[in-house]
């Protein structure tokens, strides 16, 4: 079960403290970063890692949170955040989506001057990235960050260009633990899965299983759908051997399809590929015992 936690900012506050930072909000965020307090999601611990050894982000998009992790993989913090207005993993500019996967810090600079129009008709907004973006190294895109808002209600949501967004006084706690090289997860929500499957041409009756799967860490989408040969292979079904402790073995079923058998189970497509060598997945048949694990 997930915790909620509700840290105040005297843990702000402690930890800025032990990084010896001097810093002054500008004057028309003051009062709302000094009455902040955030709402922290925890994947079922309590915060114990040390922020001298901050190590890895992990964003999750099924439960909107940041959670930060030391060299030991204790969770340092976590915070709230807002991620793409769209469902499903970046596929090019403009698309409103936040892209999934294992990238890196790439910069951290200062943004407090910054604006942006979002083209709502209110022009170009100052301060809308908070004091800091901490930009990311997602190939192929580019201009994908992690930084504050000038909108915190929109917190906890889908109201992003596609970057990350944090109250600006969760940003400021965050950046001095960060540093460029860092590791970045950005995990997939149910949500997502289902877009891309549609994308990618999914037949929905089959994709149903992913309904209510878990966010597994570090998941990558599922890649392009491998259908099941349309009749039933005369070849005799492969049969592995007594499987071993902690092996995942799956029986391909008619309608079956690769990418959803992948996302059933909270793997991708290339481990399958990886994990069967012998079998041709691009075209896997009826009776067939692939292994997922």
């Amino acid at each position: 079960m997930i915790k909620n936690i509700r840290i105040a900012l005297t843990t702000t506050v402690a930890i800025i403290a032990a990084y010896g930072i001097g810093y002054a909000a500008p004057a028309d965020n003051a009062t709302r970063n000094i009455s902040h307090t955030s709402t922290l999601s925890t994947p079922d611990e309590t915060p114990a890692g040390d922020p001298a050894k901050a190590h890895r982000i992990v964003i999750s998009k099924e439960t909107m949170t940041l959670n930060l992790y030391d060299s030991e993989e204790k969770l340092i913090c976590s915070f709230p955040v807002a991620i793409g207005k769209n469902a499903g993993n970046k596929r090019h500019v403009g698309d409103m989506k936040t892209p999934e996967g294992k990238f890196t810090v790439q910069q951290i600079q200062a943004s407090d001057r910054w604006t942006h129009d979002f083209g709502d008709g209110k022009g170009k907004i100052k301060g809308c990235y908070g004091n800091w973006f901490i930009r990311l190294k997602t190939p192929p895109h580019k201009g994908i960050g992690i930084h504050g808002t000038h909108d915190p209600e929109s917190i906890g949501t889908r109201a992003t260009e596609g970057c990350i967004r944090l109250h600006n006084s969760d940003l400021d706690s965050l950046k001095p633990m960060v540093h460029v090289g860092m590791s970045v997860v950005i995990e997939a929500a149910t949500a997502d899965r289902i877009e891309d499957a549609k994308q990618d041409d999914i037949s929905t009756d089959n994709f149903k299983v992913a309904v209510d799967v878990k966010p597994s860490e570090g998941l990558i989408p599922a890649e392009e759908p491998v259908k099941v040969a349309a009749e039933e292979s005369k070849a005799t079904p492969t049969t592995p051997a007594e499987p071993k402790e902690g092996e995942v073995w799956h029986t391909v079923a008619d309608g079956d399809l690769v990418g959803a058998i992948a996302i059933k189970y909270g793997v991708s497509t290339a481990q399958i590929k990886e994990l069967n060598p012998d079998i041709n997945i691009d075209r896997i048949s009826i009776g067939q015992r692939i292994r997922i694990k």
